[in-house]
C-alpha cells in the first residue's frame, strides 16, 4: 500500500542566476518545484543559460534534473530524467568530499606564494588580504508586497568587509547584500525549515543557506564565508519566513584602482584583447548583453557585480503527496558518478 506523506508542502519557485563577473558568465534561469515530507525532499530543476549564443553551443546546458534527498537513509538521489538513470551519494561521501575541497581551497590559498587575481576581477591579491572586520546593516525599509497570495514585507542585510592587498597596498571593499521579502506566516513553515534544518545538521552546513542556494553558485558562498556569513546570521534575528531572496555581491571603493590607476569596474570593462580567446569571450559578453540588457540591473556607484541570485516563491500547495515521489522511478538504471572511486 502507498502511504501518504503528513505534514506535506510543495513550492514553487522562479530562480534567476545573472552570472559571475563583468560580463555575466554563467548566467542561467528557470524554476524549482519542491516536495517536503518530513524526511524527504524532492526538487525539480527545470533550468537554461541565458545567453541564446551559450544554449547553442553548450550542449545539455538546459534540462530537467531531479534530487532526492533522504534523511532517514541517508543518501541523496541525481537523477537524469532523459536518460533514466541516476547516481546516488552517502550523506558520509559528501561530508568527505566537502572536507576535501576546503582543505584543497585552504592549500591552494596558502600556496607558494603566487599572485592570485580574485574571482570577481578586483584588483587585489585573495592570499594576500588583511580582511577587516565585518560591518552590518539592516534596513527594514517599510515596503510591501503580496507575493505568492501572502503579504511580506521587505528587509536588507548589507555587510561590508574591506580586503587590504599587504603586497600592492591597494583595498577593496566586499559588499555581501541579502534582500529578503517576509511573509508573516505561512502553512508549512515549520516543517520546512525543520527539515533543511536537519539536513543542514547531518552536513554540517549553514541551515539557512542550503534551501536557497543553487550549486553554480556555492562557490561564491564558500569563497567568501565570513562575509555571508555575517549576513546570514543578521538576516537570522528578521522575523518571518522569506518568499523572495537576492543574494548579491559587489566590490569597488575609492582606493580599488589596479596598477595602472584604474578602478575594479573600469579595468573590467577594457576593450575586448586582440587573442582568438579573447575574442570568443568579448562576443560571448556582447551576446549576453543584447540577450538580457532589459533585464540588468545597474550596480550601485562605483561598484561591480560578481553576481546576483534571485529565487521567488511563486506558488505554495498543501496536497498530500505519496511516499513514492521520494523514491527512483522504477526502471531507472544506477550509474557510477563521474570521479566517484571503484
Amino acid at each position: 500500500m502507498t502511504r501518504l506523506a503528513s505534514a506535506d508542502i510543495t513550492i514553487e519557485q522562479q530562480v534567476a542566476i545573472d552570472g559571475f563577473g563583468p560580463m555575466k558568465l554563467g548566467a542561467m534561469e528557470g524554476k524549482t518545484v519542491t516536495a517536503i515530507s518530513k524526511d524527504a525532499a524532492r526538487t525539480e530543476h527545470q533550468t537554461q543559460l541565458k545567453s541564446k549564443l551559450l544554449r547553442a553551443l553548450v550542449k545539455g546546458s538546459s534540462g530537467n534534473t531531479v534530487q532526492i534527498i533522504r534523511l532517514d537513509l541517508e543518501h541523496i538521489d541525481e537523477v537524469d530524467v532523459a536518460n533514466k538513470q541516476y547516481t546516488e551519494m552517502s550523506f558520509q561521501e559528501m561530508r568527505d568530499n566537502l572536507n576535501q575541497a576546503l582543505q584543497g581551497a585552504r592549500g591552494a590559498d596558502a600556496g607558494k606564494g603566487q599572485p592570485q587575481q580574485a574571482p570577481s576581477g578586483a584588483p587585489v591579491d585573495e592570499s594576500q588580504c588583511l580582511w577587516s572586520p565585518a560591518r552590518a546593516d539592516i534596513d527594514q525599509t517599510g515596503e510591501h508586497a503580496t507575493i505568492a497570495g501572502a503579504d511580506t514585507g521587505r528587509a536588507t542585510v548589507t555587510v561590508t568587509q574591506t580586503c587590504t592587498d599587504k603586497s600592492k597596498g591597494t583595498s577593496c571593499d566586499f559588499v555581501f547584500q541579502l534582500d529578503q521579502w517576509l511573509a508573516a506566516d505561512v502553512p508549512g513553515e515549520a516543517e520546512t525549515r525543520e527539515f533543511w534544518r536537519s539536513y543542514a545538521k547531518k552536513m554540517h552546513l549553514d541551515g539557512d543557506l542550503t534551501a536557497n542556494m543553487q550549486s553554480s553558485a556555492r562557490a561564491v558562498f564558500d569563497r567568501y564565508q565570513n562575509g555571508w556569513g555575517e549576513a546570514m546570521k543578521q538576516a537570522g534575528r528578521l522575523k518571518g519566513y522569506p518568499l523572495k531572496t537576492v543574494f548579491s555581491m559587489h566590490f569597488g571603493g575609492p582606493q580599488c584602482t589596479s596598477t595602472d590607476g584604474n578602478t575594479g569596474a573600469a579595468a573590467n570593462s577594457s576593450s575586448p584583447p586582440t587573442t582568438s580567446g579573447g575574442l570568443i569571450v568579448g562576443l560571448f559578453g556582447k551576446m549576453h548583453k543584447s540577450d538580457d540588457s532589459k533585464n540588468a540591473e545597474a550596480p550601485p556607484p562605483g561598484m561591480t557585480q560578481l553576481f546576483r541570485m534571485s529565487t521567488e516563491t511563486v506558488a505554495v500547495r498543501y496536497d498530500a503527496i505519496p511516499s513514492a515521489m521520494f523514491d527512483v522511478p522504477a526502471g531507472f538504471r544506477k550509474v557510477d558518478r563521474p570521479g566517484a572511486s571503484q
